[in-house]
């Protein structure tokens, strides 16, 4: 099993995080378009159930932030989910947006023809109910460009024992923090508390952790918040010793895509796809002009040692 590589050019991959949602609302079919038009190389999307056991694409555990009506989804039936305006609450323009099923990504997915998945597994799932959504990437061929994940052990670890072709990477929000059963939330608490602390790794537990990782659940990639990279640039070699890829979450800013890139990340979770890529393909260019200019000064000192015209151009 080998983890998403970056394109042969080595630049990281480009993830858009719930679609391109810096341009359109989040989860949505809008912004997941908006993404792949883009050139994302994987669309990072959150899943979780509805009460009728429908996996739909929502981040939150209920519909209050990102549409006009209320309540937990887990206990709401599919048709009150759908009935949902996902869009108007983003812009006028996104109105009549609703919450995606997660076919219905899948579906826009292998329609366009390229552009991989990074499916969240939002909460605990058990065996049965990942079988039915890994199920709809099978079914519409996009698993093999598809990756899973969590910051749940227990999912990750049903996602292995229900699909082990399926590519698998953990979340975590410190690289440094061993994954275990409720583990985030406190984690959440020690970063409000001590954020210096809380972001910090010392060297070795990063590897050892992904080790433990790769051991157990059989992951290729572990994804950090981007701020345990930035306390600890380390981790990133470390990951990469340890055999996996690493997509740190979630980047918006220039500046930490050049530090993140001189480090070597796999690939980038990003809310605005369209810049990112923009932004790296103007570094592949300024990249091959240096080397022009390089192979240019080079041929014109040779040159000029050896008596001819400096022009790289030979005498007549």
């Amino acid at each position: 099993m080998t983890h998403p590589s970056p394109r042969p050019s080595g630049r990281p991959l480009v993830v858009a995080h719930r679609g391109s949602s810096a341009s359109a609302p989040e989860n949505t079919l809008a912004a997941f378009e908006a993404a792949l038009r883009a050139g994302a190389d994987l669309l990072e999307l959150d899943v979780r159930l509805d009460g009728d056991g429908v996996p739909v694409v929502l981040h939150d555990e209920t519909l209050d932030r990102t549409t006009d009506r209320s309540g937990a989804v887990a206990d709401l039936p599919s048709s009150a989910v759908r009935a949902a305006d996902a869009g108007a609450w983003f812009s006028p323009a996104f109105a009549g947006q609703r919450v995606p099923t997660l076919r219905e990504v899948v579906d826009l997915v292998a329609l366009h023809g390229s552009g991989g998945l990074l499916v969240e597994f939002k909460g605990t799932w058990s065996p049965a109910a990942v079988a039915g959504a890994v199920a709809t990437l099978r079914t519409a061929g996009v698993a093999g460009r598809s990756v899973v994940q969590s910051f749940e052990v227990e999912t990750v670890a049903a996602l292995r024992d229900v699909a082990p072709d399926v590519r698998r990477a953990l979340l975590v929000l410190t690289p440094g923090s061993p994954p275990a059963p409720g583990a985030l939330g406190q984690s959440l608490r020690d970063l409000a508390h001590d954020p210096f602390t809380a972001l910090s790794t010392p060297v070795g537990q990063a590897r050892a952790e992904a080790g433990r990782a790769v051991a157990d659940l059989g992951v290729v990639a572990v994804n950090p918040y981007v701020g345990g990279l930035v306390a600890s640039p380390h981790v990133v070699a470390e990951y990469h010793a340890a055999g996996v890829a690493t997509y740190p979450w979630t980047v918006d800013e220039p500046r930490l895509w050049a530090d993140l890139l001189r480090h070597g990340v796999d690939g980038i979770i990003t809310d605005d796809p369209g810049r990112l890529r923009g932004f790296l393909d103007a570094r592949e260019v300024r990249s091959s002009q240096d080397e022009a200019l390089e192979d240019r000064r080079l041929l014109t000192l040779a040159a000029t040692r050896q008596g001819a015209p400096a022009t790289g151009l030979t005498p007549v």
